[in-house]
């Protein structure tokens, strides 16, 4: 920066106070230009987000950052405390944020206006583009000089991608700890880390880090040989561009009376595309009996040409352990096409490979030992016999064979669907009875008549006690074929006119359990839940000392749900689940809780709640992270979001406009609620393929994190908040009729459709920006009394109106999830896709998101 080796044109910011004196080109270190630095516009919180961003053209390496504030020939005041490091490898990638070994993000920045402070960066960052941005627990003015020090990577690597490593014993986490990139299942890509960050491991792997940090085995990363001796460890690495590679450097652990060895065979291939690899080379070590010393491991490439290598590693003993790799390579200018796939006949296949193999033989250079050189006879490979014509004929016969029977079979599974979907409408249903003036509806139990479902978790399709509730008379039917027309939107509902002489609602209801789970939220159904609790889940066991509390939630009649903070809780989290480098080790929860004085069905209610939730795994889900079981009181922790739940996050927002800017309102863009409202589409269309029914679909049961992230919960019931958006029948009961579909209302008829029906009230909800409760000038009854209209089609029902700035399009969505007739209502998986394709081009990092403070009750 100082320099000027960094041109102005590649320094720019999020914001600056005046573009001219103190804009992003004056924010180089040890440099008295207009203004004396950058400023930018805004105050400086925890929570804002203002960034200095630098193009570094090529990937480079830093190691050190410095920052200095704003002297300003002496009239300056502004310095940053700490700021944080964001950083980009790739055109258009992700933006990561830096976290040191230690886990920390914050760098402590300034103490005055004049003094410059450097700052380390361990592990290095390897990036094309750095953001500096300012942080500070308290509101303050912030003006920033920055420079960078390091070099160009001469790697040009981008990302490895690789199996997590695993652990050894008790003591030894042989984990590439600072992976920058994604990690899933117990897989890591798109990232670096521990493997190219210069640091090379100590021979003795039991030895603590270098670094100081007391962890045993740090500066490895190792696999265990799980399986037979034929698979191989796989590692991919990805480069900037296509390039020209002579040799590749390994550093590995050889302490073979502890079972580590070098591999023992390597398997080299490359590739323009990262789809088909080719030009394959084949590496034997000859291992070592005798010096334990870690050595680094050279490998002739014989000037392959790609962007991606392939690098398969096989076992030679119980553990492979590397430390470090290290490519020499020189970039080629010019168009490359992808490889085209191979050929599919076995002949030329075995060609190729016979004539792209070479065996090479190792030079290695131990620590503290001689170099050694090794040799080894080449193998010959034979290709096999061409296949006989007559074995031909009798596998494609087979296939033949297999195909038609397979089709004979999933014929008979259509039909039988069919003919079972026939039957259980039929005799499930008991008649609802019309009378002059009231229908008599089942609201008491939440299963169908015909099934042997467990008593909380499955669909409901009628319900036994009766609810009487009073309508009006019958209208004379319309002409077949006239359409039946409900409120229009050229003006609005006459709620009075139609309500006037409705009778009050009569409800005689002995025995009507709630949707509520025992700790107050709802529970979703679930068809054939004997089935899924008899699937072994194990949850996590997480220690109740490293939980937190922060303040109730809500509550129910066994239970409570608290919100909390989990301690170092991404080391209880499965593989399953997602975390990076930047992942908290911290984090909100909500915690469901057990009273100790429930009853035996409760807890056994309880334990079927964690089997199930426990089985949902989706990005816009609520997931269950881990239980507390081994003493009282009985937790079952799930996520919870950084912003609380969508209702309470879109209330403090406005829609996009000239008034709000000078304001200087919150406001939330038209692109923004409909990306929202595509998540919970999707976490939608996941339960719709497992069948689940979620039955208080709302914006109180959706919570908001970064990004704007959706995920779908299930204690909005629970919190006093929302009180009045359920109505309780004889104080037991309680529904969020508002909500609901006409068949759940009346018939106690739950199903993926009516999740339909309330999703479309949700997407009301977003684009009204909750600023009123559904059908808010209707009473509870007169809710009712619409769904009694939709039951009789006799044309009287009334629609929510179109929320203002909705498009026509996105408002027909919604009346046709309102469709009287089930099967006429879209599927989640259509409704997903229809948002989608709606909202195409939309990017939530484009759009600040305003960091509010949600009322928790």
């Amino acid at each position: 920066m100082q320099t000027m080796e960094i041109p102005d044109s590649a320094i720019v910011a999020s914001s600056s106070y005046d573009e001219d004196t103190v804009g992003p080109i004056n924010a180089r270190i040890r440099t008295e230009k207009n203004g004396g630095a950058w400023c930018p516009k805004n105050i400086i919180t925890k929570d804002t987000y203002e960034y200095l961003q630098i193009n570094l053209g090529e990937l480079y390496v830093i190691t050190d950052v410095e920052t200095q504030g704003r002297f300003g020939n002496g009239k300056g005041q502004e310095y940053a405390e700490a700021y944080v490091l964001e950083y980009q490898r790739e055109d258009n990638g992700q933006w990561l944020r830096f976290r040191d070994r230690a886990g920390e993000e914050v760098f402590r920045g300034n103490q005055n206006t004049y003094r410059a402070e450097l700052r380390g960066v361990s592990p290095p960052i390897i990036a094309k583009r750095i953001r500096f941005i300012p942080y500070s627990e308290h509101p303050r003015t912030v003006c920033m000089r920055v420079e960078m020090y390091g070099c160009q990577w001469a790697d040009a690597l981008l990302s490895y991608s690789m199996p997590q490593g695993h652990q050894r014993g008790t003591e030894l986490e042989l984990y590439d700890y600072t992976y920058d990139g994604m990690r899933k299942d117990g897989y890591l890509s798109g990232g670096v880390g521990q493997l190219t960050d210069g640091l090379q491991g100590n021979s003795n792997f039991r030895m603590t880090d270098s670094k100081g940090l007391g962890v045993k085995g740090y500066d490895w990363v190792g696999w265990r040989n799980n399986s037979d001796m034929f698979k191989p460890i796989e590692i991919i690495f990805k480069f900037d561009g296509v390039r020209n590679f002579s040799e590749v450097f390994l550093y590995c652990n050889n302490a073979y009376k502890k079972y580590v060895r070098v591999f023992r065979t390597a398997l080299i291939s490359f590739s323009n595309g990262g789809k088909y690899y080719r030009d394959e080379i084949k590496f034997y070590y000859v291992k070592d009996t005798i010096v334990e010393y870690a050595r680094d491991i050279s490998i002739d490439l014989k000037h392959n040409i790609g962007r991606y290598i392939k690098m398969q590693l096989f076992f030679e003993a119980r553990w492979i352990m590397i430390s470090e790799v290290r490519f020499e390579s020189t970039k080629l200018e010019g168009n490359f096409s992808d490889e085209l796939p191979p050929s599919t006949t076995h002949s030329q296949a075995v060609e190729t490979t016979t004539r792209s193999i070479d065996i090479l033989f190792p030079t290695e250079s131990t620590r503290g030992g001689n170099d050694h050189e090794h040799s080894r006879n080449d193998r010959q490979h034979k290709p096999p016999k061409a296949m006989d014509d007559s074995y031909v004929g009798i596998i494609i016969g087979a296939l033949a064979a297999l195909i038609i029977i397979l089709f004979i079979v999933a014929v008979i599974i259509v039909v039988r669907h069919r003919r079972s979907k026939h039957n259980n409408n039929q005799p499930c249903q008991k008649p609802v009875v019309l009378g002059d003036r009231h229908v008599t509806i089942n609201l008491s139990d939440l299963r169908g008549g015909c099934t042997n479902d467990s008593r909380d978790y499955a669909v409901p399709d009628v319900t036994k006690s009766s609810l009487t509730v009073s309508l009006p008379p019958r209208p004379p039917r319309p002409p077949k074929g006239t359409p039946i027309m409900g409120n229009t939107l050229d003006k609005p509902p006459n709620y009075e006119a139609l309500y006037a002489a409705a009778d009050i609602v009569n409800v005689h209801v002995p025995n009507i359990p709630s949707l509520q789970g025992v700790s107050g939220n709802n529970i979703y159904a679930v068809p054939n839940a004997d089935l899924l609790l008899s699937i072994d889940y194990s949850v996590a066991e997480f220690p109740r000392d490293n939980l937190k509390f922060i303040e109730v939630l809500g509550e129910g009649q066994f239970g409570e749900v608290h919100l909390c903070e989990a301690a170092r809780i991404t080391d209880f989290l499965g593989e399953e689940f997602v975390v990076t480098r930047t992942t908290p080790r911290s984090m909100l929860v909500a915690v469901k809780m057990l009273r100790p004085s429930a009853d035996d069905r409760a807890r056994a209610d309880f334990h079927k709640e964690i089997k199930i939730m426990s089985q949902l795994k989706d990005p816009n889900i609520v997931r269950v992270l881990g239980v507390c079981t081994q003493e009282e009181p009985l937790c079952m922790i799930v996520e919870y979001m950084k912003y609380g739940d969508l209702n309470q996050f879109i209330l403090e927002h406005v829609p996009e406009s000239p008034v709000a800017a000078a304001t200087n309102a919150k406001t939330m863009s038209y692109g923004c609620l409909i990306f929202m409202a595509s998540q919970i589409a999707s976490g939608m269309k996941y339960l719709e393929s497992l069948n689940m029914v979620h039955r208080d679909l709302a914006t109180r049961n959706c919570l908001v994190g970064h990004n704007y992230c959706i995920k779908i919960s299930d204690f909005g019931m629970s919190r006093s908040l929302y009180s009045a958006d359920y109505y309780r029948i004889e104080g037991r009961a309680v529904l969020p009729i508002r909500w609901m579909a006409w068949e759940s209302i009346l018939l106690g008829k739950f199903t993926t459709k009516s999740d339909v029906w309330s999703f479309a009230v949700t997407l009301w909800e977003i684009l009204t920006f909750a600023k009123e409760q559904p059908y808010e000038a209707l009473t509870d009854e007169q809710v009712i009394e619409n769904a009694g209209h939709y039951y009789r089609n006799d044309g009287r029902q009334v629609y929510l109106p179109q929320p203002p700035n909705c498009p026509k399009e996105i408002y027909d969505l919604m009346r046709e999830c309102w469709n009287r007739q089930e099967s006429e209502r879209p599927s989640f998986r259509e409704i997903h896709m229809f948002l989608q394709r709606k909202n195409m081009g939309y990017n939530p990092k484009d759009e600040k998101m305003n960091q509010i403070k949600v009322p928790i009750c």
